[in-house]
């Protein structure tokens, strides 16, 4: 214990731990705001800051590592009385205490923001932390396997620079660092905990790495370390870690104007369904409202096969909206769309087409009303045609009043449906 509590006060990355905790906590909030209250965003996001802690824990452990060849005291390490594999792994977890103590200061300023909305969902955060440690803890003992093999020099920088570029190609496919949280997609705990049991055989791999001065038997090392890192990247390519999740059988619904369900998970965004709500009770003229708007993936109108692809399922469900981004617009163009299908409803795809786009002047002009007003968060590259029917929506909600919007709001759904609609 006291040869251990000697490694933990002599590691060279103890002097890097506020340094980084301040990294991480700045890149949670320097990136978005928007998942504060969100335990599954709040989750994806600490990913996002151990991915960047990643990159300087792989060169903070190689320099580590290396600091014996700087001082020349390798050989004197591998002739000690004692294993030296277990002088090896005493080093590296006394690096790797440190730099855990930087991502739990992350983990710990993520969760206190967070858990201030009382909202469920603190699992979904569990899983996404252990996704991040597993990113911490793979570049702590990649940045080791290189300090062990490279002299002081260049360890730290090749450390740094192949732990990139290596997390940057497996990582997409192995859902090793998502970008969002989304309540629609559940962790599977599970394999989670599958990769770290093999990420811990591959530290002790790295750990047990002969050092250099023994030829024979540090090929040999080399060789071990090198098959265990292929199990890990294997079971990385082989497990699904991101799994869509099934609709919840109570979820959050809001009963106003239209009644509106939520994941529980977006509990905060009530306030703002209530506002655009209350813009619905208030448009100049009475439409044809749908009874029930729910949140994306909850009216299982999709389901995901075995491929990862995503298909539509045959039958009639209740409209959706996305509001993952806390975004009034995403939010207004859901229950505009919902509206607009529920007025134009008799419209058929296969109607004639109508030259002036009158569905979309009717849902551009809702769609403005309901967020609110302003300018729009999003761009689009829709065709010519679509947009200047959009500006023209948006134009009538900006400049005429209600009494004027009204008159022109029933003439283009009378005209649109009368002319192109066959089945009205």
């Amino acid at each position: 214990m006291r040869l251990a509590l000697l490694h933990l006060r002599t590691s060279f990355t103890r002097w890097a731990v506020l340094p980084l905790a301040v990294l991480g906590v700045v890149i949670i909030f320097q990136r978005n705001t928007f998942w504060i209250g969100i335990w599954p965003e709040a989750g994806a996001v600490v990913v996002a800051s151990a991915f960047f802690l990643s990159l300087f824990a792989a060169g903070l452990s190689a320099w580590a590592c290396a600091r014996t060849d700087a001082f020349r005291v390798r050989e004197q390490t591998a002739a000690t009385v004692r294993r030296p594999a277990l002088l090896e792994a005493l080093r590296f977890s006394a690096s790797l205490v440190w730099l855990l103590l930087a991502y739990a200061v992350v983990v710990t300023a993520a969760a206190v923001v967070t858990a201030r909305e009382g909202a469920p969902g603190l699992d979904f955060y569990a899983g996404y932390t252990l996704l991040g440690l597993f990113l911490v803890v793979m570049a702590a003992a990649w940045g080791w396997a290189v300090g062990r093999v490279m002299g002081p020099a260049f360890a730290a920088a090749t450390a740094f620079f192949s732990w990139f570029i290596f997390i940057s190609l497996i990582g997409p496919p192995t859902q090793a660092n998502p970008v969002s949280g989304p309540p629609w997609v559940t962790i599977e705990l599970g394999v989670v905990t599958l990769r770290l049991v093999v990420l811990a055989i591959f530290c002790l791999a790295v750990c047990m790495l002969p050092a250099k001065a023994v030829a024979q038997k540090h090929r040999q090392g080399l060789a071990a370390v090198a098959v265990m890192l292929a199990l890990v990247v294997t079971t990385m390519l082989n497990t699904t870690v991101l799994a869509p999740r099934a609709p919840v059988a109570a979820p959050l619904c809001i009963d106003r104007t239209i009644t509106y369900c939520l994941w529980p998970e977006h509990q905060k965004y009530v306030s703002l369904v209530e506002e655009v709500d209350a813009r619905v009770a208030t448009l100049p003229l009475d439409l044809d409202l749908p009874t029930r708007i729910v949140d994306y993936s909850l009216s299982s109108s999709t389901v995901w096969g075995e491929d990862g692809i995503e298909r539509e399922v045959a039958g009639t469900f209740d409209p959706e909206f996305d509001i993952s981004e806390g975004s009034r617009w995403a939010l207004a163009q859901g229950v505009a769309s919902a509206i607009t299908s529920s007025v134009f409803a008799t419209c058929k795809v296969d109607d004639p087409i109508d030259p002036e786009s009158g569905i979309e002047q009717v849902y551009a002009w809702l769609e403005y009303r309901l967020a609110g007003g302003g300018a729009q968060d999003y761009t689009t590259d829709a065709p010519d045609e679509l947009q200047s029917a959009w500006a023209k929506g948006q134009q009538v909600a900006r400049e005429l009043d209600d009494a004027e919007q009204a008159i022109w709001v029933a003439e283009v759904i009378r005209s649109t449906t009368t002319t192109y609609c066959s089945a009205s």
